[in-house]
């Protein structure tokens, strides 16, 4: 596409990118969810190749992803394999890569269209958390003690933390490229609604990630040039002094929750212990075959494992399960290699706690499942391959 052609179509693209993310991921009380997933989302797909002209093939990540994709096919010649089962899977693992393509196509510097995504992911939290305030769900308020049950929302509770987790990064990577007051503002509204609907929806990993990657924002990624030490202990005091003080309200609230009672709960209904168990021993049995894409549910009692790795091995086997395994891994190695190449640079930093930590979140969720998740993923995937060039270029110079 014409250069000035693309600068002038580039609003009504983000508008597309927007609304695709809005619709499809938030979609569900405004009637737009179909018109996101079966029209907007495969049109920019299809939109993204074409633009990028599938320049994006070329990146490892993708590769591995679609190799991965190609192979969880051979599960399709087992014997004893449900095929009801196995396509619903396969389709959310097909859909998940078109997101992934997306999110690292756009994120490419030559188009940049990072911030739609970013801003999208933001507008998609506070739209499906505000219906949730409607149906009288969610109160601001009375937060920690909410009267719905975990059933009761429009979306599996868990979402919400999820959804929450990847808002937070977005406004991260918006306050880092602009530093406006809008921005800083933002880095103080997004992780308090998230903690707010963490509470409501008795997601304890909302509540435990939310909190863990603000207090390493602050303390660690976000750290401005200051040269004056007098300055330097000030601005330590200031974040110690909040930090305090929002731990001692934290844990006040918190006490007072309904949260508190799931997070000491011990039963075999509240963990998902013995689902990981389910996977494992399953692993065990079908080591180098698994047992298909959606087929671990025949074992588990209709459930996943809600764990990423196990999921893979369990149902793809090792070969298979560790390609889509090795995706996850790449980014978080590359990224630490570019983060001790200038341990300073805050956008380093990111991106290196992005990917340590969707690390670790993959221990609650089978995410290569899950296109809102890939397609997030990737675009941290490309926003990592844009510094490196950035990166290079500098010192090219």
């Amino acid at each position: 596409m014409n250069r000035q052609l693309f600068e002038k179509l580039r609003p009504i693209i983000g508008v597309f990118i927007i609304a695709t993310i809005i619709s499809y991921y938030a979609g569900l009380n405004l009637g737009l969810e179909e018109l996101g997933f079966k029209v907007l989302f495969p049109g920019l797909f299809i939109f993204s190749i074409v633009l990028d002209k599938a320049s994006s093939f070329r990146k490892q990540e993708i590769i591995w992803f679609l190799l991965f994709l190609i192979l969880a096919l051979i599960a399709v010649f087992y014997p004893d394999i449900d095929f009801v089962r196995f396509s619903f899977a396969f389709n959310k693992i097909i859909v998940a890569f078109m997101g992934a393509y997306i999110g690292i196509s756009l994120c490419n510097t030559k188009f940049n269209l990072e911030d739609y995504f970013h801003i999208a992911y933001i507008l998609s939290l506070a739209i499906i958390i505000y219906f949730e305030y409607s149906s009288g769900n969610f109160n601001p308020v009375t937060f920690y003690a909410p009267t719905a049950s975990r059933g009761d929302f429009g979306y599996n509770a868990n979402y919400y933390s999820y959804m929450s987790l990847f808002a937070n990064f977005s406004i991260f990577r918006l306050h880092l490229k602009y530093k406006k007051t809008w921005s800083l503002i933002g880095l103080f509204f997004v992780p308090l609604l998230g903690l707010a609907i963490s509470f409501t929806t008795q997601s304890r990993s909302g509540l435990i990630f939310i909190l863990l990657i603000n207090v390493l924002f602050w303390f660690w990624a976000y750290k401005p040039k200051i040269t004056n030490p007098i300055h330097l202990i000030l601005r330590k005091t200031i974040l110690i002094t909040i930090t305090l003080t929002l731990a001692f309200q934290f844990y006040s609230v918190y006490n007072n929750s309904n949260i508190e009672n799931r997070m000491s709960s011990t039963s075999k209904g509240e963990e998902r212990g013995h689902l990981i168990e389910t996977g494992f021993e399953v692993f065990m049995n079908f080591p180098f075959s698994g047992v298909g894409a959606g087929n671990i549910q025949k074992y588990a009692d209709g459930f996943f494992t809600h764990n990423t790795y196990l999921e893979a091995l369990s149902e793809h086997g090792l070969f298979v399960g560790l390609i889509i395994i090795l995706v996850y891994v790449l980014p978080f190695f590359k990224s630490f290699k570019l983060y001790k190449s200038n341990t300073a640079n805050p956008n380093y930093k990111l991106s290196l706690l992005f990917f340590s930590i969707f690390l670790l979140f993959n221990n609650i969720y089978v995410f290569y499942k899950a296109s809102f998740a890939m397609m997030y993923f990737f675009l941290m995937i490309g926003n990592y391959y844009n510094l490196l060039n950035y990166k290079n270029s500098e010192n090219a110079l």
